[in-house]
């Protein structure tokens, strides 16, 4: 089984991503494998934009990005439930929308980049 937006692999029972909020699939499509980055028809991927270890940023983010009709998803979102500061989450988005998402969350104090802090 296959998480169609990210493209882990999960054994079998499983039917849910927990990080990508999305129900697994037998096989990726032709365009996708494993062991490559989500793409989509246009060939485009996905980026890490920043990391954060607040619940209460990922909600805001969440609803900023999706009232703006950004594509993107949270990586590790919904394991920072269960691993709290272990694991940050990662915020995914479209390489050509990232100018974009970096002026809408300008105002946020969170690290930019996977792991580097943010650049003013």
């Amino acid at each position: 089984m296959f998480c169609p937006k990210c493209g882990a692999e999960y054994r079998e029972g499983f039917t849910h991503c927990p990080d990508c909020d999305a129900d697994l699939v037998e096989e990726l499509p032709k365009s996708k494998s494993k062991n490559q980055k989500e793409e989509t028809e246009e060939n485009t991927t996905f980026v890490p934009v920043l990391s954060t270890y607040n619940l209460g940023d990922i909600a805001l983010i969440k609803s900023i990005l999706d009232n703006e009709g950004i594509e993107y998803f949270l990586q590790g979102e919904n394991t920072a439930y269960i691993r709290g500061y272990m694991d940050p989450t990662i915020l995914m988005v479209r390489n050509d929308q990232v100018e974009i998402v970096k002026e809408l969350l300008q105002d946020f104090d969170v690290k930019w980049g996977m792991f580097s802090a943010r650049n003013d």
